[in-house]
């Protein structure tokens, strides 16, 4: 690493020997503004930031005067990359690089807001961190790498988002831990609270974005909306959403630009959330200020799903996979479902809701098989379109009614 090339930070409670090699000593009050003097640094020398491992107490929101929500931190769009490097990638809540907000300064914000994911900002809730803000998200210069580091809510009871993207044109993430329940008691085995609406984890960008918009290894636990997904050429790779209201939402804040091209999810898990991902809106301008509404394509490649109440916030399952508007979107979806611990994936697993919802994609529970006979065929919870070779009936057979398990063979004679 070119020690030239980085503007490093360390911690109140971090080794002296990195304390006297970083070019910003945190006091472990308002961290947030020594931070802000490292980033502003960066800019002016052209230069990126190394954040030394450590707890990184954040105590204020600020507005920065560009019309964008109160935030702690943020970066400026410099049309050139800024990378942000912890020192190591987290394992518990009590290493590597920790930007935690206090229990004092969640308890001085609002209750509520109006409308979380408006574009209108005064009803939007505060930042933890997001870039400059503008208009559009597309082509204002703004280009982050993100890599190492945690965001630590006291508790999951106040609206806030902790990464805000939705004014990064181009970002590329990897080994990033969003936690909304640090000094909650809750952790495996034990749940925390239902989250407050407005208590987000991380949203992505202004729909379409430059080159490409990659998360890998990107974590959201104990929030109401985990990891809001939008824009277009976006990849998530081994990121997961455990013990949220939603683990995942598709399109379910306002964005000023288009939403059509792909977002692929490989190996990510949906684990113990209250409602199964939510589809919201997708498409592009109609250039009369109105939106057109659909045809977005998600895929989900080996989606691994953790479904069952007792480890669940609330204890109390909700909503499977739903569109708001049914039958808009399009995809491809490969999934299991674990519906305990001590258990195998299951075959019984209602995925979509019984609305519309999921018309447009292609399913299939990967515990399914491909070839079996009627007794076993008929022992599993179908997805539309589900195409099965009946060894019973020496025939192929397609689904086209799952809620009443309506099967039919290729003529259209039901079976």
């Amino acid at each position: 690493m070119n020690e030239c090339a980085w503007v490093y930070v360390a911690s109140n409670d971090g080794e002296q020997a990195k304390k006297d090699n970083a070019d910003f000593v945190c006091t472990g009050a308002h961290d947030e503004l020594t931070i802000q003097k490292a980033i502003d640094k960066c800019a002016e020398e052209n230069k990126n930031l190394f954040l030394y491992n450590g707890k990184y107490f954040i105590e204020g929101f600020y507005d920065f005067g560009d019309g964008g929500p109160k935030t702690a931190l943020r970066f400026p769009n410099l049309r050139r990359e800024i990378r942000v490097c912890g020192e190591t990638s987290r394992y518990s809540r009590n290493d590597g690089v920790r930007l935690f907000v206090t229990k004092e300064t969640l308890d001085a914000l609002p209750g509520a807001v109006i409308d979380a994911n408006s574009n209108d900002v005064a009803k939007n809730p505060v930042d933890v961190m997001r870039t400059g803000w503008s208009e559009y998200g597309l082509g204002n210069g703004s280009s982050l790498r993100l890599e190492n580091f945690s965001v630590l809510l006291s508790y999951n009871q106040k609206p806030i988002r902790c990464i805000d993207l939705r004014r990064c044109d181009r970002i590329d993430a990897k080994n990033i831990t969003v936690l909304g329940y640090a000094e909650m008691n809750a952790g495996l085995g034990n749940p925390p609270a239902v989250p407050v609406e407005g208590c987000i984890g991380v949203t992505l960008t202004d729909g379409s974005n430059h080159s490409y918009s990659n998360f890998t290894n990107v974590g959201a636990s104990g929030f109401y909306e985990g990891i809001q997904v939008s824009g277009e050429h976006v990849v998530l790779i081994n990121c997961n959403a455990i013990m949220n209201y939603y683990g995942y939402t598709f399109g379910n804040y306002a964005i000023n630009c288009g939403a059509n091209h792909p977002i692929t999810l490989i190996n990510c898990m949906d684990e113990r959330n209250v409602c199964l991902p939510l589809f919201n809106c997708c498409g592009d301008s109609d250039k009369q200020g109105n939106r057109l509404q659909g045809m977005q394509e998600v895929s989900m490649i080996s989606f691994n799903i953790e479904r069952f109440a007792a480890q669940t916030p609330g204890q109390k399952l909700k909503d499977c996979m739903r569109e708001v508007h049914p039958g808009t979107w399009r995809g491809n979806i490969d999934f299991t479902a674990q519906p305990g611990w001590n258990h195998i994936n299951e075959v019984d697993f209602q995925l979509w809701e019984n609305d519309g919802s999921g018309s447009g994609f292609k399913t299939r529970n990967v515990a399914h098989k491909i070839v079996c006979d009627s007794g076993e065929r008929l022992s599993y919870y179908p997805t539309l379109g589900q195409q099965i070779f009946d060894t019973t009936l020496n025939k192929m057979v397609v689904c086209v009614d799952p809620k009443n398990r309506k099967w039919v063979d290729f003529l259209g004679n039901e079976v």
